[in-house]
This record gives C-alpha cells, structure tokens and sequence, in this order.
C-alpha cells in the first residue's frame, strides 16, 4: 500500500469517526405507544372501535387505536386484519396473533366496573383443539391475568360456545363464571352474526351479572373480583401468555388467538344497568 493510499484510507476513517459522533438520537413516530396512563372523564374509560375515521388512521395500528387516549396499538402481526362489523369495521382475529395495548388507560383501577363487547364467529372457526382468547387485562403476577374471557375447545359440533370469564379475586382467582359447559353453553355464537357480550360487576353488592344480546344470561351474588394491582396492558383476540407474560406461549399450546370478529370493546368503571346493556345492543355500540 503507498502512501497516498494510506492516506486516504486515513481520511475516510477519521470522516466516519467524526459522522458518528454527530449521530443524534431518533426521534420515535408520533404514533409509537408510550406506557403512559390517561385519566378520561366519563366511566367510559377505553374504547376500541376499530374504525378508520381519518386518512392517517388507514395505518392498522391506528386504526384500531384507543378512542379516549388516541394511543394506537403495537403492530400487529400481518395476520390481523379487517372485517365489516356490527357499526363500522371491526378486527378480523388470527389463531396465531393478538392486538396488544400499553395499557387500557386507569381501567385497571377499577372496583366496579363493566366489560362490552361483540362477537362474531362461523361454525367452522370453531376451535376443537385449543382455548380461543378473546380479551385479557393481563397481570405480572397471575397466570390467569386480572381477567381473561375465551372460547374453550370442546368436541360438540353445534354452534354454541363454552364462554368462560375467569376474574382475579385478590387473592386467587374467580372461576364462577367459567361454568358455561355442556346444556348450560353459549347458544348460537358460531353462526356468522354478530353477538353481544356483556359482563358487569357491582362490587358494593359483591354481584356478577352476564348478558347475552342484550338479556341477562346469568347473575350471581357474593362474587369476590379484585384487580390485583399488577396489571400490564391489555390484549384483545388472546391470552397473556401469547406475549410472555408470566409464562410463554410456547408452555401452553393448548392456547390460540380468536379467529374471528370483535368489535366496539369498551370498558367502563362502573357497573351499568340492565336499561344501559340493552341499549348498547339496540345501537350497535
């Protein structure tokens, strides 16, 4: 190597020395999710519609952002996607991905609370095999989350559904609303409509009550459901162990995502009357 060679080659390392040094920072997009928590107003406390109300929410993530805080999801897996729902669009579910939130604003606070939501499956999205999860508030210190509602597998052909809502109790778990099995299952939940599903919670009376379009499907006193504080996010179309929390998915394969539709989830921090159940079934909401 000559001496002009060495020289430029000199040249060149000490330009990439000084260029490095002056590298700043990235700056993340304005739609990154941040873990932060919104305070909002109303009992309503989170809400996703999955509706694309903007040219810039044409990106999915936004597109199924939050509708209180604007914060969007993170990416999710190109398996996801969108389906018409009952008023807008709707998210169409993969088994083998989730929508995954920072958080769902200050609803973990909850005592009382309300949890609304729609469904849609077809008879041949029906799962044989695995437990379909369809929302979660995950914990970082129960497997079985703060709550968790899914479609578990059984062998029966028919279009009904055993929907199970499994709730923590403070100090354990609440299973009593899990029982759904056998002639007491979901009755037409894989027909390829669109179903409302609807839970709340009176903590001063320590009651449970389920709703199914928009009719009371069940109701049970002395019910003990307490967040346990540690709550991390919150996932629509899966289980917390699809993302690694307390437990991977890879230990529990009897686990899948929820193939099928949801749509306008909202969690309220108050538990509403039989009149309000009914009317976000009337409206669609």
């Amino acid at each position: 190597m000559n001496k002009i060679q060495t020289f430029l080659i000199s040249l060149i390392m000490i330009f990439v020395m000084i260029s490095c040094d002056k590298l700043e920072r990235p700056v993340l997009p304005k739609d990154y999710p941040v873990d932060q928590v919104v305070t909002p107003t109303t009992p309503l406390r989170f809400f996703l519609s999955f509706d694309s109300t903007s040219a810039d929410d044409a990106q999915i993530n936004i597109r199924f952002k939050d509708s209180i805080s604007n914060y969007p999801c993170f990416f999710p897996d190109p398996s996801i996607g969108v389906m018409p729902g009952v008023n807008g669009s709707a998210v169409k579910g993969s088994s083998s991905a989730l929508l995954q939130y920072v958080n769902a604003n200050d609803f973990s606070k909850s005592t009382s609370f309300t949890i609304s939501f729609w469904l849609n499956a077809s008879l041949d999205q029906k799962d044989h095999v695995n437990a379909d999860g369809i929302l979660c508030l995950p914990s970082t210190s129960n497997f079985w989350s703060n709550f968790v509602i899914f479609a578990d597998h059984e062998s029966s052909t028919s279009d009904s559904m055993q929907l199970k809502f499994v709730f923590a109790n403070g100090t354990g778990n609440n299973w009593d609303f899990a029982g759904y099995t056998g002639d007491k299952r979901w009755p037409g939940m894989y027909d390829g409509k669109w179903h409302h599903v609807a839970f709340t919670y009176d903590a001063p009376s320590l009651t449970g009550t389920l709703y199914r379009d928009g009719v009371q499907f069940d109701k049970k006193t002395n019910e003990t459901i307490v967040f346990d504080g540690n709550a991390t996010g919150f996932l629509v179309g899966g289980f917390q162990e699809m993302v690694g929390i307390v437990d991977s998915w890879s230990n529990n394969g009897w686990m899948s995502g929820w193939p099928g539709g949801i749509d306008q989830v909202r969690l309220y921090n108050t538990a509403m009357a039989a009149s309000d159940i009914q009317s976000l079934y009337n409206n669609k909401q």
